[in-house]
């Protein structure tokens, strides 16, 4: 009996509908400064210091009086340093009677020590000197309210006396991965057994996103052990991901499960690789099904579990970078569904060039050679080769 793609929706309907049914409870917390990158703010934050709290040096240099300077540059063969002159580094404060800054590379010293100015030097009263505040003010927001915090605004909350923060509650989730065939890393696979290895991946990819990951032992194919694991992320999580089971093999009883339990269930995108994945509402929480191929498992990640973690901060998910890339080899698909093929890119008479990487490669030479995902959309059967098209990037364009 053939597919009907018509009980399948698109990625952004998926995403769309699971995100207008989850109204997560954003809780916050109370954490250290150190401990703030990558965090998500719950409230604007400002700066509760002036700095510099008083007049400072923009540059290395020496501190002198504009007033000495009124007639012209000066003899300072005579010169006394701390009485007619001081040491004035980047940064430094200085002695009031002095009011202008001369860079260090417009002086010098002779053999007897004694100072002297570059030839043609100009001077203008308050030269390389920052008036207080000019780094920041009491006051200045330095973070808006649902921002993620980088390395810079870290300095910058520091500079601006702010050591401890009230941030969003990171969410709970729960990974469940399910199959007899399973075994735990570290054991040597027999005939029948896989390792599971998608934990690392998805702990990785969601800690990345700011999420709190628990993973569960491996359940087996068996309903009730299934059932009693659900209940339980259920009760902990603010999300549950079951990886495995979500298709229509014979042990595939994930999809009956969320089907029974959910306030709204739908299974299957109109996207290849991964259009198995199953997508419920149950207690108000999101439970997402995904594939168990590594592939299938990181696009589910990539397009739905991504957007819900921004979905609980408030925040867009990030997109990659774009090139446009001339392909090597012409590709075709099935028109009704999107289609990911996974593209090596290199770099060629100052532009792109990609090459699709087949099906018929392993994992390592597939997956890890990986550059750039071309997504076909819905209603295109494909490209020629020489068309140019428009890749996502894994990396930055630099690194070509």
């Amino acid at each position: 009996m053939s597919e009907d793609t018509n009980l399948f929706i698109t990625r952004g309907e998926a995403l769309e509908l699971l995100s207008s049914s989850w109204n997560p409870e954003q809780e916050r917390e109370w954490i250290s400064l150190k401990d703030a990158l990558g965090r998500v703010t719950a409230k604007p934050l400002y700066s509760q210091n002036t700095m510099p709290v008083y007049r400072i040096s923009q540059v290395d240099g020496i501190a002198v009086r504009f007033s000495d300077f009124m007639n012209g540059i000066p003899d300072t063969s005579g010169w006394v340093k701390g009485v007619d002159y001081v040491q004035a580094d980047t940064g430094d404060d200085f002695p009031d009677e002095f009011d202008t800054v001369i860079p260090v590379e417009d002086t010098h010293y002779d053999s007897d020590g004694r100072l002297g100015l570059a030839k043609g030097l100009t001077l203008k009263a308050g030269d390389c000197v920052g008036a207080a505040g000019t780094a920041v003010r009491q006051g200045d927001l330095i973070a808006d309210a649902q921002v993620r915090l980088t390395p810079l605004h870290l300095s910058m909350l520091a500079l601006s006396g702010i050591y401890h923060l009230e941030v969003l509650r990171k969410p709970r989730v729960i990974y469940i991965p399910t199959g007899s065939e399973l075994i735990t890393a570290g054991i040597r696979p027999e005939r029948g057994q896989t390792i599971e290895s998608n934990s690392l991946m998805v702990t990785a990819l969601l800690e990345q996103w700011g999420a709190d990951v628990t993973c569960y032992p491996i359940i087996k194919d068996k309903p009730e052990e299934l059932a009693e694991a659900l209940d339980k992320a259920l009760q902990a999580a603010d999300l549950v991901l079951i990886n495995g089971g979500s298709s229509k093999g014979a042990e595939d009883f994930n999809t009956a499960l969320l089907r029974k339990r959910a306030d709204l269930f739908r299974h299957g995108v109109r996207a290849i690789p991964g259009r198995p994945v199953g997508m419920a509402i149950i207690a108000g929480k999101p439970v997402i099904n995904m594939p168990g191929p590594t592939f299938a498992t990181f696009l589910a990640m990539d397009w739905c579990v991504s957007g819900l973690v921004h979905h609980y901060y408030g925040l867009p998910a990030p997109q990659r970078p774009k090139v446009k890339v001339s392909l090597t080899k012409a590709l075709e698909k099935r028109p009704d569904y999107e289609f990911y093929f996974r593209m090596m890119v290199t770099g060629k008479d100052g532009g792109y060039e990609a090459t699709p990487l087949g099906w018929d490669r392993n994992l390592p030479d597939s997956l890890l050679k990986m550059d750039a995902i071309l997504i076909v959309p819905i209603g295109v059967a494909g490209y020629q080769a020489g068309e140019e098209v428009e890749v996502e990037l894994m990396c930055g364009p630099e690194y070509f």
